[in-house]
């Protein structure tokens, strides 16, 4: 095994003030693994990286605080980058990321080492596999920004590694700011963010120390038919997207797992850029949450229409962010730090679903060879927090969910599984799992 510090090529000296969405996610980091079936070439690689970071030195950045509010400083300091060999095939490999097994495969970046400035917010390591394949484990701090943002950086190396011109991102220093100026008018009337109380904090914790390793991550695939026949039978009414359809088809299903809870908040991460005329090429944690409440009994059809009905309103009904803004700087700094969703709930989780399909992760194209296979590593303390990308090879969408022992298991049981794949067809396996 082998570790450098790649920093950019041409160090900038700037410091970015953060929002309040980068506050909410300042203990997060995001894993996230490439497979590739060829053997990339480490050397050029890193190289390609420091181009990259050249473009989005906010990767080699650290986080601080200045005046009481997060800030990131970008002098230049560097993204440890890690080579090892590994003894594994390349189905092996995808079997462990699958089986909730596959952390070897990542260095992961430590959340709340990070946000308090004792540690990098980026972290690579490459994986040279037995049959001449390579992963790529790709880990952010959340703060640094969302997945679009974690998307620019992918697209810069990639076109630095091809020798092509990199697309200049949009890097703010006041990101709260610049959202007060370009957001729409309009907006939810009440924030989407409060501060935990001390009992809620000391209860928080007591999970962290005691709850949270017992987590198991559910994993669910949908092929592309599969999702045709769910939009057909929910749809009949109003178009549904993929994401709708998948979202509320689950959100039945956990509903029904615990006959002891009779409602919860489903939280829909919503990158805003898009919803309300934002540059798409702007850094940061541009997302907000859109909340439905579920209750049980209700039909996956109807929480379908609600959410594509929300969404389509999203700009008019439901931007929280600057109102949220304007909670998080009259909290002052203390309750700042105690500031989280509404969504969250430490006497119940709820489901908080995030959607990463669109972004392009198979086109993460590198000496002519794109991914076969693209997953997250859900390594997180907080339950419900899922993820919904595209399958193997870019086919279907897999859903991932971090989820309590009680409800993995009544999820995973066969009867439970075949209802929630009671429209799937002989055909429709995952590929490379099977």
């Amino acid at each position: 095994m082998s570790t450098q510090l790649v920093r950019p090529l041409q160090p900038q000296r700037f410091e970015i003030r953060c929002n309040v969405a980068d506050a909410i996610v300042a203990n997060l980091a995001v894993h996230i693994v490439f497979f590739f079936q060829r053997q990339l070439d480490v050397r050029a690689l890193s190289g390609a990286f420091a181009q990259a970071l050249t473009n989005l030195p906010i990767f080699a950045g650290r986080i601080a605080m200045s005046r009481g509010r997060m800030r990131i400083r970008c002098e230049g300091q560097g993204v440890p980058f890690t080579t090892v060999s590994s003894d594994c095939t390349l189905r092996q490999a995808i079997r462990s990321a699958s089986d909730d097994a596959g952390g070897w495969l990542v260095d992961p970046v430590n959340g709340p080492t990070a946000r308090w400035g004792r540690g990098p917010l980026c972290k690579v390591r490459v994986t040279q596999l037995a049959n001449d394949a390579t992963a790529i484990g790709f880990s952010w701090h959340h703060a640094i920004g969302d997945m679009q943002t974690a998307m620019h950086f992918l697209n810069a190396w990639v076109a630095a590694a091809a020798g092509r011109p990199v697309t200049e991102p949009l890097i703010v220093e006041d990101r709260a700011a610049y959202l007060d100026e370009h957001l729409p008018a309009d907006g939810a009337r009440e924030p989407g963010v409060r501060c935990l109380g001390f009992a809620e904090l000391a209860r928080s914790a007591l999970y962290l120390a005691k709850d949270a390793r017992t987590q198991r991550i559910l994993n669910l695939y949908f092929s592309d038919d599969e999702i045709a026949r769910l939009r057909d039978a929910y749809g009949s009414r109003v178009r549904l997207s993929a994401n709708d359809v998948v979202c509320a088809h689950v959100s039945e299903s956990l509903m029904n797992a615990d006959p002891a809870v009779d409602h919860r908040s489903l939280a829909i991460a919503v990158n805003t850029r898009k919803r309300c005329g934002l540059d798409p090429m702007l850094v940061g944690n541009i997302l907000t949450t859109l909340n439905l409440e579920l209750h049980r009994g209700q039909v996956a059809a109807s929480i379908a229409e609600r959410i594509r009905y929300s969404v389509d309103h999203f700009a008019d009904d439901h931007c929280d962010m600057r109102i949220n803004q304007q909670f998080l700087d009259a909290a002052g700094a203390w309750r700042a730090a105690r500031c989280v969703s509404t969504a969250f709930n430490p006497n119940r989780w709820n489901p908080v679903v995030t959607n990463w399909s669109g972004f392009g992760v198979y086109r993460v194209r590198f000496e002519d060879t794109v991914p076969c296979y693209v997953t997250p590593l859900m390594k997180l303390p907080v339950a419900g927090i899922g993820t919904l990308m595209e399958g193997a090879d870019g086919l279907g969408l897999a859903f991932q969910m971090s989820l309590p022992p009680m409800e993995f298991a009544a999820i995973s049981n066969p009867g439970v599984r075949e209802h929630l794949h009671r429209f799937r067809g002989a055909e429709d396996e995952l590929p490379h799992l099977n």
